[in-house]
């Protein structure tokens, strides 16, 4: 038998060393984040404000009001969330490690499943080691206080144990209660069980009803019985808010031909030459044959439904890049099943074609790294931002009164004062459902019950009914530089910039 090529070889040591280069990377710029005491996402405030009624055993599902409204996700994240702040106290370290935690976890279910499709070592690591190279790609959201990370984890986990443990009745349950569980977590990962049950309807047939069956009763359950403790709050609030956006087929565009094909270019053409060389293979069969391409197409139309509406951000990215790191071990695992993949001469031999062809792999793995490559110094956060956000806090705590900080009610928390619900929440009830702002949010603001208002100035605040109600009652007395209040990294960057206090 003869060895491979040096230049397969030097190919194979360059994606393992540019594997382990990038999730040393990620973990360099991930720590530091992690421990940050201050906003990274405006994002996170009200999911850390959420967690923290869950720790406290108040009431979540409220109609909008001045004091709390609660986040458009599903509350498994949030009440998990809870359950660490009755441990450790609130902050963001805990909801972090959570996120960081999923991270490292989805990073292991990619090793283990490509291992298994591709029998390759070196290849299942430089699939894992690609999944925390897609941190730049899919907006440095890994260890945020935000649902995604976990999400990612329990749908990837979910649909493997659906593949791998399907021909006993105690996988396919336990596949529908890892999925029901990413449903809880996101309510757009209904259409990763609708991909696995598909699958299953082609494969084995009947049999796949009982898998229906398992996971209708671990989600219609649960959701019949908090809506009914919640008295419909909770079906209004997740699925009636959260379908509110329009979806804009410029974004479906963009989603498609920059994201999809072209910042994972790298890998989607992996995942296209999989498709076609296992067509070219068994034509219709390999559908059938192969489970992952269910589970590729799922994430491909999840992942496009959270980027098309115009709030959808780069987030919505991680379950797609998830499923793409996968294309490599497929492609190795088509290219073994394969006789002779095209564009490779005939006369090859069959030793010298795998060495070509794990080539080929192995470059497109460097390429999609490449694609993925940042500045760590660019997104560690400074301690000229942790000692603004410490002065920011005394500056509150120093306030004789109550105090609304518009985007940031953790901060006001952090201060010893009464939070009051995130403004972006109010925003979405007044913008797309043309609700008016609440009654006592906008008596409050009539009454001058707060000593001073802070915003931020960002799209929420400036929206005419919000900014002429509160300059009705209070006027700018100061505007704050980034010494005075830390900005976010991450998403839409904010940080509070003007103080109103009331009018004569």
């Amino acid at each position: 038998m003869r060895r491979p090529s040096p230049l397969f070889r030097l190919s194979q040591w360059l994606a393992v060393a540019a594997a382990a280069l990038f999730a040393g990377l990620y973990v360099f710029t991930a720590l530091p984040r992690l421990l940050y005491p201050y906003d990274l996402d405006f994002i996170e405030d009200s999911l850390l404000m959420q967690s923290l009624r869950h720790a406290q055993g108040l009431p979540v599902y409220l109609p909008p009001n001045a004091d709390f409204v609660p986040h458009v996700y599903m509350p498994l994240y949030m009440w998990l969330g809870g359950l660490l702040f009755r441990l450790t106290g609130p902050g963001y370290v805990p909801l972090r490690a959570l996120s960081f935690a999923a991270t490292l976890a989805t990073t292991l279910l990619i090793f283990g499943i490509a291992r298994r499709e591709s029998g390759q070592n070196w290849l299942a690591f430089a699939c894992a080691g690609l999944y925390l190279g897609g941190y730049r790609i899919t907006g440095f959201w890994y260890e945020l206080a935000r649902v995604d990370s976990l999400h990612v984890t329990l749908a990837l986990a979910g649909f493997a144990i659906g593949i791998y443990a399907s021909k006993s009745w105690r996988g396919m349950a336990g596949a529908a209660a890892v999925l029901a569980l990413a449903f809880f977590t996101k309510q757009t990962s209904i259409i990763f069980a609708g991909a696995l049950g598909l699958y299953w309807l082609v494969a084995i047939g009947r049999r796949a009803w009982a898998f229906a069956g398992w996971y209708a009763a671990f989600t219609a359950l649960p959701l019949l019985a908090i809506n009914l403790a919640t008295g419909g709050a909770f079906w209004a609030h997740i699925f009636g808010l959260a379908t509110a956006e329009p979806l804009e087929a410029a974004r479906v565009a963009q989603y498609v031909w920059v994201d999809v094909l072209f910042s994972m270019g790298g890998l989607s053409g992996l995942a296209i030459a999989a498709a076609v060389l296992g067509a070219r293979r068994a034509g219709w069969r390999w559908i059938g044959e192969q489970p992952w391409a269910f589970g590729l197409a799922a994430a491909f139309v999840v992942s496009g439904l959270g980027r098309a509406p115009a709030g959808g951000n780069v987030n919505n990215l991680m379950l797609v890049y998830a499923l793409l790191c996968l294309s490599p071990a497929l492609l190795a695992r088509e290219m073994n099943l394969t006789p002779r993949p095209p564009l490779l001469s005939p006369k090859s031999g069959a030793q010298e074609r795998r060495s070509l062809g794990q080539g080929f792999v192995a470059l497109a793995v460097l390429i999609q790294f490449a694609l993925g490559a940042y500045n760590p110094w660019r997104y560690i956060p400074t301690d000229a931002m942790r000692q603004s956000g410490d002065r920011f806090i005394q500056r509150l705590a120093s306030i004789d009164g109550d105090v609304l900080v518009l985007m940031h009610p953790y901060y006001t928390w952090l201060a010893g004062k009464t939070p009051s619900t995130q403004i972006i929440h109010l925003w979405y009830f007044y913008h797309y459902h043309g609700l008016p702002l609440p009654e006592d949010f906008v008596s409050r603001i009539r009454r001058r019950e707060y000593t001073a208002i802070i915003s931020d100035e960002s799209l929420f605040e400036t929206e005419p009914v919000v900014r002429d109600l509160i300059e009705a009652y209070y006027r700018p007395a100061e505007r704050l530089t980034e010494a005075d209040a830390p900005p976010t990294m991450t998403g839409i960057v904010v940080r509070p910039q003007v103080i109103y206090v009331p009018k004569e």
